[in-house]
């Protein structure tokens, strides 16, 4: 039970710092750290319960800087992907899977450091097609972010207006999870009780990766995100080609 709840706090406080700095990544790396510590069946809902309360309570905040009309552009996909996510999850084996999304992510880092942009006025059609992959990923993997924020890195956004965009849209994508999971009866009692002792971890660790960011230049949270998504990538392949 110690090892259980030392592990717990490490990774959400290395998963809010990330989060807090980036506006994403909470998803990213909270789930392969508390796999370390909790049975598969509690990650994924915890995680996504603790992305969504640290999202109602940054939305505020977030709300004034976010490009809403991607978040519109985004959601319809997203509302699509997550059901199609969740059948190829019981049709298709883990691994060929893992391999997949990994390379998605690193070719679109790979476009991203070649110089890859989007017009400002995206189409509606290209905005479902990303929305329908981070829909997909969610519900297979609940890591739905890398597709988003290439995205958003492609618009040439600034720091501050991509941090605000991810968090207002992993806001929403967390309740969109959340809907089914709790049909499911995947949100238990252990699942609400680790949510109520890990919170000020969750809003400490979220506070000082937002200190962080507004201390840091523009070209480090840029960074950050590059080698967030490439560490995913070659995680991903990695666990893929060695089963």
């Amino acid at each position: 039970m110690i090892y259980s709840l030392a592990v717990t706090i490490a990774g959400i406080l290395a998963a809010s710092v990330l989060r807090g700095f980036t506006g994403f990544g909470f998803g990213l790396a909270a789930v392969p750290l508390l796999s370390l510590a909790l049975p598969p069946a509690q990650v994924v809902p915890l995680v996504v319960t603790l992305q969504v309360v640290i999202g109602v309570a940054g939305l505020h905040t977030a709300s004034k800087e976010c490009d809403w009309k991607a978040v519109g552009l985004l959601t319809p996909g997203l509302l699509a992907g997550i059901p199609i996510g969740l059948l190829i999850l019981t049709t298709l084996p883990a691994n060929p899977v893992r391999l997949v999304i990994g390379l998605i992510i690193a070719m679109s880092v790979w476009l991203i450091q070649r110089g890859m942009r989007l017009p400002p006025n995206p189409s509606r059609l290209i905005g479902f097609g990303i929305g329908l992959v981070s829909g997909i990923i969610s519900g297979l993997a609940s890591m739905g972010g890398p597709p988003v924020v290439v995205f958003l890195l492609a618009l040439g956004h600034s720091a501050s207006r991509m941090r605000a965009t991810t968090i207002v849209y992993f806001m929403l994508s967390g309740c969109v999870s959340l809907i089914p999971m709790t049909m499911r009866g995947l949100i238990t009692r252990d699942i609400l009780i680790w949510t109520v002792v890990t919170l000020p971890v969750l809003f400490g660790g979220s506070r000082l990766g937002t200190w962080a960011f507004h201390k840091a230049r523009p070209k480090h949270h840029r960074m950050v995100a590059l080698v967030t998504l490439s560490a995913l990538s070659a995680m991903l392949i990695g666990r893929a080609l060695l089963g």
